[in-house]
């Protein structure tokens, strides 16, 4: 089967899932369309890249005539691109576009080509952008009615596109992974009494930051020595309200920024740590995971556990007292108990949860075996399509 996927932007670093979810698809031969490629995260020589002939000048210096060209590019992605991509894309079975907005773009594309439509939602397209752009709400309804189906991470997801108005029998759930084969389980050694917390996420109110460090200070005076790292870019400038509640004693002691960390050196790296920390939220604009995070994957792959929210489908990647331990969004007294718990917990009891963490994302969240079941939706609705062509 040839797969046309459509993005925005092919792929940033924190959106490794989606590589990992393509890259792992059976019998399959992948055409990238995106406006914007990065190839140094991601590529694969498999793939076939649709690649606009003009492309920005980057690095941008700011001169006049490279502002004028850059305009004069992005306009002509903006008109042009998808029509690009229908000419050069060649014979393909079917288009997945991932996030909704890039399936509004790409919906006539797919009637042009007549293949079927899949569109992926992952976060911020459930509920931040109808909330926050009203004119989604209007793009969304002739999107359930134009687009074949909807792939959304757990029953969370689906729920909120049928609130919307989605039809049911046009939703399924496509649950991304990790490749556990590739992940070595770490066997880390804690005594009572000490504990090294650390979250990886992006600085941004849905990741909930500020509870993950008002939790860690709650907790600190019963927990003397604990450490606690948060690795994350700051692109909307979020470090510096945490800093304020911070003592400063306790920075680079107690408390350490890094601003990132390369993927592919993530798992070696969270081996130096007990526990991994990611209370996400509703942020106030309605921002949320929609999904759950696919970090909460790799800790528990690692043979980490999870001190994590109820947060949209993360009580489906992290068992509740099995896997890791689960408060209410923005309960700060909860996650300092489950932070306190983790603190006082001698080997035998968390090396129980470490082997569950480790067996869940391996029976449940095994990206090669997710992989499978979409290449299996896929059949089904190029089989649903041929059959609707031939009647």
């Amino acid at each position: 089967m040839r797969v046309l996927h459509s993005f925005h932007t092919y792929l940033k670093t924190t959106e490794n899932w989606c590589y990992n979810l393509i890259a792992n698809l059976p019998d399959t031969e992948c055409v990238i369309a995106s406006k914007r490629f990065e190839k140094c995260n991601f590529y694969n020589p498999r793939f076939t890249y649709l690649e606009f002939p003009l492309r920005p000048a980057e690095p941008a210096t700011g001169g006049w005539l490279e502002k004028r060209y850059n305009k004069f590019v992005r306009s002509m992605l903006r008109h042009w691109y998808p029509a690009y991509v229908g000419r050069h894309a060649g014979q393909v079975d079917l288009l997945h576009s991932h996030f909704s907005f890039v399936g509004w773009e790409y919906r006539k594309l797919a009637r042009q080509l007549g293949v079927p439509h899949v569109v992926s939602f992952y976060g911020f397209d459930y509920e931040w952008l109808p909330h926050n752009e009203p004119k989604w709400v209007a793009r969304y309804a002739a999107m359930f009615d134009e687009v074949d189906l909807f792939l959304c991470e757990g029953n969370h997801g689906m729920k909120i596109l049928q609130t919307l108005g989605c039809p049911e029998h046009k939703l399924r759930t496509a649950r991304l992974g990790v490749e556990t084969g590739r992940i070595p389980f770490v066997r880390r050694r804690k005594s009572p009494g000490e504990l090294k917390l650390v979250q990886v996420a992006s600085l941004t109110p849905k990741k909930g930051h500020s509870f993950t460090v008002r939790a860690f200070l709650a907790a600190l005076s019963s927990c003397p020595g604990m450490t606690l790292t948060l690795v994350g870019g700051d692109a909307e400038g979020l470090k510096a309200e945490l800093l304020r509640i911070i003592p400063g004693e306790l920075l680079n002691t107690h408390i350490t920024f890094i601003d990132r960390i390369d993927f592919s050196e993530l798992h070696a790296f969270m081996e130096n740590y007990h526990v991994f920390i990611h209370p996400s939220c509703y942020s106030d604009d309605r921002d949320c995971e929609g999904g759950a995070p696919v970090v909460l994957l790799d800790a528990q792959a690692t043979g980490m556990p999870v001190i994590a929210t109820n947060h949209c489908d993360i009580p489906e990647e992290v068992i509740d007292g099995t896997t890791g331990l689960l408060s209410d969004e923005k309960d700060v007294a909860s996650l300092a108990a489950s932070i306190e718990r983790f603190y006082f917990m001698g080997q035998e009891e968390f090396a129980t949860f470490a082997d569950n963490a480790r067996s869940h994302v391996e029976t449940q969240y095994d990206v090669t075996h997710n992989a499978r079941l979409v290449r299996t939706i896929y059949d089904e609705l190029v089989e649903h399509h041929a059959g609707r062509s031939t009647v």
